[in-house]
């Protein structure tokens, strides 16, 4: 983050160890849920100048959001993993109980999606890219992913989906979580 000059990231499967996430300066404030051994997601800001709230209402292993306060306007960060094997339908209801209980005009949501749909660059579309498509459409939102290498890459599969330099505030770099997470979907509240 200090090499690309990047004050915020939003994280998914971060490397943690018994529970902390360690390796970062003690100068970044880190938000993740300490209740649990593993974090499967987080939000790491380094500019100090930046004033932040996280919402413990909407805090888990997997969900992390931080309201932040960046030249004098609001925005509302969600950085959220969704379980490869586990039904979306729930995770869908967690992010939808979040959106409605929270003012989200300057929303920026990352993700890492373990599905695949055509909207962030996958070759084909599976069921939960399906839905999560559908969830992102009714929701207004949209997806800032670019078409570029695969983020993601296996023997069977293959993934595009990968959060780039997705958002600038005032000429200012707010995210670049493609170095931290394998791969990210993203959206941003119109």
């Amino acid at each position: 983050m200090e090499s690309e000059n990047i004050d915020i990231a939003l994280v998914q499967e971060p490397h943690s160890f018994k529970g902390t996430l360690p390796g970062f300066p003690s100068s970044y404030r880190i938000f993740y849920c300490q209740n649990f051994e593993t974090a499967k997601a987080a939000i790491i800001v380094r500019n100090i100048n930046i004033s932040t709230f996280l919402d413990l209402n909407y805090l888990d292993y997997n969900l992390v959001t931080v309201r932040m306060t960046i030249d004098k306007l609001s925005y509302f960060f969600v950085s959220y993993y969704f379980e490869p094997f586990k039904n979306i339908d729930s995770d869908l209801q967690k992010i939808n109980q979040v959106f409605s209980n929270t003012p989200t005009n300057r929303l920026v949501w990352a993700m890492d999606a373990n599905s695949e749909s055509e909207t962030w660059y996958s070759l084909s579309s599976d069921s939960r890219g399906t839905k999560l498509t559908e969830f992102i459409s009714s929701h207004n939102l949209f997806v800032i992913n670019r078409l570029s290498a695969a983020a993601f890459s296996a023997h069977k599969k293959r993934s595009a989906i990968a959060l780039r330099r997705t958002q600038t505030v005032n000429n200012k770099k707010v995210m670049r979580a493609d170095e931290f997470s394998e791969f990210s979907t993203s959206g941003v509240r119109r």
